[in-house]
């Protein structure tokens, strides 16, 4: 008969990853609740009947007792978790209404500056902890966190200068689309208050520039500058410090697809590096007390110093916090489980920094050493002892961890990026092996090249041409189509199935408990049915979300069919477009691997401003245009473009039908050759989108001349539920007598807030409120997403 243990987790062995667990609870209950003297009331008040049920436990032994001691012990860790992360911030913060009132005020800041990064424009920006805020004659003498940027030719302050900053402050963007990144979360996250304007700066006190860890660690950045050269150097910042400000875009896109990108995060990996020579000496400490008490601070020193210098990233404080704990164990005898020492570093950062448990490189740090420490001994202990022993051992075992990490780490990759490498064993394999050589050669020779320049250039030669060769290697897989893949977003299903999968394998020499782990997976499969089933069994929905684009227009069309149609692409202007902003990060998120149609009302810069980037990245079956002839660069690019990519490009006049889905009918009713005009707004593609008895017209940038003929033409067949409203909403567009015959019950108007054309015009807005239950425009409402069953339609607010 089976013990009762057997059928049990072995709690026991990791107090700390238990700790840890609660703790973290916590911090996620702050994010939800409301923190305040209720908080304060119901820790003081739990914390006195756990001293009086832990007295009285110790009096008598009361199983009842000591489970309600117990039960009282964990929920104080959630609630300091909860505390914690309800005191994270360390500088004023100031409110939403008094950040509105700032926004484009002229601001006068002086204090410290933190940091200073480059970011992918080109531009710098610097973080300042502000002592000084004076606007409009106010003054304000609280701590607060701002962000200004400053270009390249500007000269630049440095990390620990006292700095004094004129400019002004610029509006926090909220999310104005799905799946927008939301800056106002980020900046609450990073404890910055705002973003400025720098009009102009003054450097007031130079202390700090020669010391401390901002100098060492731009002096250590200075010496790799000089070991390596222009197209090596930025991916040896990266990989021997963590520092990947000067990464160019494309270099990390493609070390990601190859699932390379770990070596630019210093984790583990450069941390054992760091200490394996210790390592190699550790019995020599053996021989005394104080030999092991000073074993251990050497080694806490190299363990701190390092981490200093790479900027106290997630991985390598857990890294370095594992490795002095493991130190300590082998040093004192003491039991040293991995698990628990995990749980122990990562509830020593969070009591540190709470809002590291939102950071990705936490969640993907400590979710591959879980992974490993969980899964992979299992599959050790049932490969062939013959593989083991083999000269291919090595790489081997580096292709098994590389694929149980990419197992393990799947929905965090879909979640946050929407790839996942195919080729990442073979190209670990490869490569991880050599960087045991090469990354403490390259930290070597930085330490060399700090005091012998010369000494330190030949010092790192091999590991010069290791990074050229990797590089290469990089560029050239990062092309091949087969080397990775899109995923949607995870969904919270998948999490926990995923959760679920990976305690089941490493629960497998636990007898009885691998069975009911076993069972929540066949569970959760069978739920994920289930829902798959019930969807089916739904109406079929068409889904049309109107970005926001600014002033432009973009909607992507979602057919019942799950047919993908987008009826303009957003706008153009130097360093912009709303398709690679906008439209392609929408896509990635939602998993649409591809266009089945784009339709281009007319070829102003406004409507086709984010096609180009759309073909270039993502296949698209056809484009449909109006035919009008536009003298425009943009115009004939994509054209260009599109002739490359073999993409047939279509035109359509008013009784054209545009096949996609056959439950949805789509009808051309413009443009036509009847009205006479040089303008390319009147000869606008005029759609009739039609899904049960629901219906949308969409009208472009239709004017009042186009306008007159479709009333006339058309009449009663304008009616339409829902009015994509022409033209944005301007006084040459939505008349009287066109809207009269749409009768609309929903209007949206895509515009941006503040544009110079002042749309949408008052007079539009009358005669939309006249026959329009609903009027809703993008600058003023962010992404409008409607759903049709067929029967009525509903807006779904997303944010």
């Amino acid at each position: 008969m089976k013990s009762r243990k057997d059928y049990r987790f072995p709690f026991s062995r990791y107090p700390a990853l238990r700790l840890a667990f609660l703790f973290c609870v916590g911090i996620i209950l702050e994010r939800h609740l409301f923190t305040g003297i209720q908080l304060l009331v119901f820790s003081m008040v739990l914390l006195l009947i756990y001293s009086v049920s832990e007295v009285l436990n110790r009096k008598s032994e009361h199983i009842q007792l000591n489970r309600f001691t117990i039960f009282s012990y964990l929920i104080l860790v959630i609630v300091a978790g909860y505390a914690r992360s309800s005191v994270r911030q360390n500088y004023v913060q100031l409110t939403p209404a008094y950040l509105k009132a700032l926004e484009w005020e002229n601001v006068e800041l002086s204090g410290k500056v933190q940091a200073v990064r480059k970011s992918a424009s080109g531009k710098y920006r610097i973080t300042l902890l502000a002592d000084t805020l004076i606007t409009d004659g106010i003054k304000f003498t609280e701590d607060t966190r701002v962000v200004f940027s400053l270009d390249v030719e500007t000269p630049l302050p440095l990390p620990g200068q006292k700095t004094r900053v004129y400019g002004s402050v610029l509006p926090q963007r909220e999310k104005r689309n799905p799946h927008d990144f939301d800056q106002i979360a980020y900046l609450y996250s990073q404890n910055i208050s705002f973003q400025m304007t720098a009009d102009s700066i003054n450097v007031i006190q130079m202390q700090g520039t020669n010391r401390g860890w901002i100098y060492w660690r731009r002096h250590a950045l200075s010496v790799i500058d000089t070991n390596f050269d222009s197209n090596t150097s930025s991916i040896a910042k990266a990989m021997i410090l963590g520092y990947k400000d000067d990464l160019a875009r494309e270099d990390r896109t493609a070390f990601a697809r190859v699932g390379l990108s770990h070596i630019m995060a210093v984790s583990g990996l450069h941390v054992g590096f760091i200490i394996a020579p210790f390592w190699l000496v550790i019995p020599w400490f053996w021989s005394s007390f104080n030999g092991k008490t000073v074993g251990l601070i050497i080694l806490i020193t190299i363990l701190f110093l390092y981490a200093g210098i790479t900027g106290f990233s997630a991985s390598v404080l857990r890294a370095s916090i594992m490795a002095g704990l493991l130190t300590y164990a082998r040093l004192f005898h003491k039991n040293s489980n991995s698990i628990n020492l995990m749980g122990a570093a990562a509830l020593v950062i969070l009591m540190i920094d709470p809002e590291q448990l939102f950071n990705v490189g936490f969640q993907l740090s400590f979710s591959a050493v879980m992974v490993i420490l969980t899964v992979l001994p299992v599959i050790q202990q049932r490969l062939p002892y013959e593989l083991q022993t083999r000269w291919y051992a090595k790489p081997f075992m580096v292709m098994i961890v590389s694929l149980v990490v990419q197992f393990g780490l799947y929905p965090l990759q879909a979640y946050y990026f929407g790839e996942v490498s195919l080729i990442s064993p073979l190209a670990n394999a490869l490569f991880v092996p050599l960087l045991g050589l090469f990354v403490p050669l390259a930290i070597l020779a930085v330490i060399v090249g700090g005091f012998f320049p010369d000494a330190g250039v030949l010092l790192n030669y091999p590991v010069l041409f290791f990074l050229k060769g990797m590089h290469s290697f990089v560029d050239l897989s990062s092309d091949w189509e087969w080397v990775w893949f899109s995923s949607s977003g995870a969904s919270v299903l998948l999490f926990f199935l995923w959760i679920s999968m990976i305690l089941f394998v490493s629960s497998i020499e636990i007898a009885g408990l691998r069975w009911k782990w076993l069972i929540i997976c066949l569970l959760l499969i069978n739920l994920d049915a289930v829902s798959g089933i019930r969807q089916k069994l739904m109406k079929p929905e068409m889904k049309v979300l109107f970005f926001d684009v600014g002033q432009g227009d973009a909607a992507l069309l979602t057919t019942p069919g799950g047919k993908q149609v987008l009826i303009d692409s957003g706008v153009w202007s130097p360093g912009y477009n709303s398709g690679r902003s906008v439209i392609l990060p929408h896509l990635k998120a939602e998993g649409i691997e591809k266009l089945d149609a784009v339709i281009l009302s007319h070829p102003h810069a406004d409507h086709i401003g984010g096609v180009s980037d759309l073909i270039r990245e993502i296949p698209v079956k056809r484009i449909i245009n109006s035919g009008f002839i536009y003298d425009s660069e943009l115009y004939r690019n994509y054209l260009s473009l599109a002739g490359k990519n073999e993409i047939p490009v279509s035109q359509v006049v008013e009784g054209d039908t545009i096949s996609v889905d056959p439950s949805v009918l789509i009808g051309v009713l413009g443009p036509t050759p009847e009205v006479l005009a040089d303008d390319p707004n009147q000869h606008s593609v005029v759609l009739k989108i039609i899904y049960g008895k629901t219906s949308f017209l969409f009208t472009g940038d239709a004017g009042e001349m186009q306008e007159e003929h479709l009333t006339t033409k058309y009449d009663t067949l304008l009616h339409s539920e829902v009015l994509k409203v022409g033209h944005h909403g301007s006084r040459t567009s939505s008349s009287s007598a066109f809207l009269k015959k749409v009768m609309p019950n929903y209007s949206v108007i895509s515009l941006g807030a503040d544009n110079k054309f002042r749309h949408p015009h008052n007079e539009a807005l009358l005669n939309l409120y006249q026959v329009s239950d609903t009027v809703w425009n993008t600058a003023r409402d962010r992404a409008v997403e409607l759903i049709s069953d067929g029967k009525e339609i509903k807006r779904r607010i997303w944010y």
